[in-house]
């Protein structure tokens, strides 16, 4: 049985995956309620599936890129849940997650380009490699991604010429994305495991869209 949580957007939650499966998955879409809310929703959920959590094999959290506050809440959490059980801890990437869980809404024809909103009109946008991740404002996608013509996001982002497609970071799509590119990588390590704020996946460092890097927090 694995567990995996999202914090790294407005959506707060948790599934649990069996047999390559999703078979349960809570989650609200709301902002500032992950520090309050995320205990309940992942303890309702073991409780109404009947799973202990020694019973787990594995838990996969979001590590970003996202909200940097949402991203620090969700993987203490999951530390604090796994440590005194030793059970295995992955750290999912947030965009690959949800490029993977979104792929059947894109329209190949239209250079789909993924977004994840930051924070005002900062986001982080990757093409459907996945590979990638820049960081950014709204009005740099035409200018970084000149072709493209759909827009898939978890955001309010409207582009003119631009068609937006609006999709929440589903727990489910980071649990689903651990059982199909990452099984088996989850550790007992915990401090190896780290948060991808933006590009290169360093703490607090990012790449601007223009080249440059620059650094600080949000």
């Amino acid at each position: 049985m694995i567990l995996a949580i999202e914090t790294s957007s407005l959506v707060c939650g948790a599934s649990l995956h069996a047999g390559g499966k999703c078979l349960a998955e809570r989650y609200l879409e709301q902002p500032r309620v992950h520090a309050e809310k995320l205990a309940v929703l992942v303890r309702d959920l073991l409780e109404e599936e009947g799973i202990r959590i020694p019973e787990l094999q594995a838990v996969a959290v979001s590590a970003g890129p996202g909200s940097f506050t949402g991203l620090r809440i969700g993987m203490s959490f999951a530390k604090g849940l796994v440590y005194p059980h030793r059970i295995p801890l992955a750290a999912v990437n947030s965009m690959e997650a949800f490029i993977a869980g979104t792929r059947e809404n894109a329209d190949p024809e239209q250079h789909p380009v993924w977004v994840i909103h930051s924070h005002r009109d900062h986001i982080y946008m990757a093409d459907p490699g996945g590979v990638n991740i820049y960081y950014g404002k709204t009005g740099d996608i035409p200018v970084r991604y000149p072709e493209c013509r759909q827009i898939i996001t978890n955001g309010d982002i409207g582009i003119p010429g631009i068609a937006s497609v609006k999709r929440p970071v589903l727990p489910s799509a980071v649990g689903n994305y651990y059982l199909e590119h990452l099984p088996g990588t989850a550790t007992t390590d915990y401090d190896s495991l780290i948060l991808e704020y933006g590009m290169n996946y360093k703490p607090k460092e990012w790449n601007t869209g223009d080249g440059k890097r620059a650094k600080g927090s949000h």
